[in-house]
């Protein structure tokens, strides 16, 4: 099942990423500029001519996850190659800043929307995600406890005591949690006392979700903490389906805006923390913590294994987190023309072609060294099983 899981997942990605190039394409074809080539995946090796319509031809590569469309007029990263490809292009035009601009932006567009629809036929179908949601670990941190000789010993409390991610914390102390503020109120106020957490742990056992209620002791360190990251889950609780369609449009914009805020809270807290300007308390992450593909594969499938209704919740915030990436001010990305876009803006003229193509081509080359070091990531998450959202249970009683 997991296997079949995955083939859905890199189906449903590819879907997203050709939305993505959809949009670029018809707003290109709109606004008048030449769209010499629609490339499904990237174009590394040989290709299929799959036809050509509205003076664009469609080609199909073997490296299917991803794809592009060739903009000669955007001065996009296919150019120089497709002018060398393809001679007999029409002369080219020269277009305003905000119609680049809007052909640049239309792809994270898309993607937005296409996360929107997910949306609405989710709240449709299942409902909306509960607002009563869980308190769940997020992952196990590695924190400093003084030892006997008032030194420093790095090591992890709540690992020691049994904690997993994905664990749903249910009491301490016998209070019931609701929210994550009250068991860091409960932790913090009992520093070296112990605190009894009751949790309850998702497994799946021969191809089966089963689950078991855990008691687990766990003494704080001095400053009151166990070394745990703490979230507030809605996964596998949706409310009953509403059947006026002016509600589900509304269900389906606060579900969106609530993912998403989320999500670029997280990446905000990244990017301060591996700048050393985080708020205290927040979970330190390094360069091990960057991940790519394979481990949202093999996290989104595992979820779909567990809970087939999280198929909307992760196709949403995947296509939501393609927007975001692509928004990033690096050239190569269409966050990178906007800013070329702006700089031209600014400075009434365009920057010279060279420098312009000199940058992308710089991007393009870190991007691919980017794309190689998280694959190295994913794959040591993989054989170390930190991805791993479906213990059996001989290791979940560890």
């Amino acid at each position: 099942m997991v296997v079949l899981n995955i083939v859905i997942v890199l189906a449903l990605i590819s879907v997203m990423i050709i939305v993505h190039e959809f949009g670029h394409w018809i707003v290109a074809r709109r606004l008048g500029f030449q769209t010499p080539v629609f490339g499904f995946g990237l174009p590394f090796g040989g290709h299929l001519k799959l036809g050509k319509w509205k003076e664009t031809e469609f080609r199909f590569h073997w490296f299917v996850l991803g794809g592009y469309v060739a903009i000669p007029e955007l001065g996009d990263e296919t150019s120089e190659e497709i002018k060398k490809e393809i001679p007999n292009l029409k002369p080219l035009k020269s277009f305003p800043v905000w119609k680049r601009a809007c052909v640049a932006a239309a792809g994270v567009a898309f993607n937005v929307l296409f996360a929107y629809l997910i949306c609405l036929i989710m709240v449709a179908t299942i409902g909306p995600p509960s607002s009563k949601g869980n308190v769940v670990i997020t992952n196990l941190l590695d924190i400093s406890s003084p030892t006997i000789n008032g030194s420093f010993k790095p090591n992890s409390i709540a690992k020691d005591a049994g904690f997993m991610p994905g664990d749903i914390i249910l009491k301490a102390n016998y209070i019931n949690i609701k929210e994550p503020a009250q068991l860091v109120r409960i932790v913090m106020s009992s520093p070296g006392k112990e605190v009894l957490i009751k949790v309850k742990r998702n497994y799946i056992e021969n191809e089966k979700q089963k689950s078991e209620i855990l008691n687990i002791k766990v003494i704080p360190n001095s400053e009151g903490t166990i070394g745990i990251g703490l979230g507030l889950s809605i996964s596998g609780q949706y409310d009953k389906p509403s059947r006026n369609p002016f509600v589900w449009s509304i269900q389906a914009f606060q579900a969106l805006s609530e993912w998403t805020v989320t999500m670029l809270i997280g990446l905000c807290l990244m990017i301060m923390n591996m700048l050393g300007i985080a708020p205290s308390g927040t979970p330190k992450i390094n360069a091990d913590d960057l991940h790519g593909i394979v481990a949202i594969v093999s996290v989104f499938a595992q979820a779909i294994t567990i809970d087939p209704r999280e198929i909307y919740r992760w196709t949403a915030l995947i296509s939501v987190n393609l927007a975001i990436i692509n928004l990033l001010p690096i050239p190569a990305l269409d966050g990178g023309h906007l800013l070329f876009m702006f700089i031209e803006k600014i400075r009434g003229k365009k920057l010279a072609e060279s420098i312009q193509q000199r940058a992308i081509q710089t991007g393009f080359i870190l991007l691919i060294m980017l794309m190689f070091f998280v694959l190295f990531n994913d794959i040591k998450g993989l054989i170390s099983g930190k991805f791993n959202l479906m213990q059996e249970k001989n290791d979940k009683k560890n």
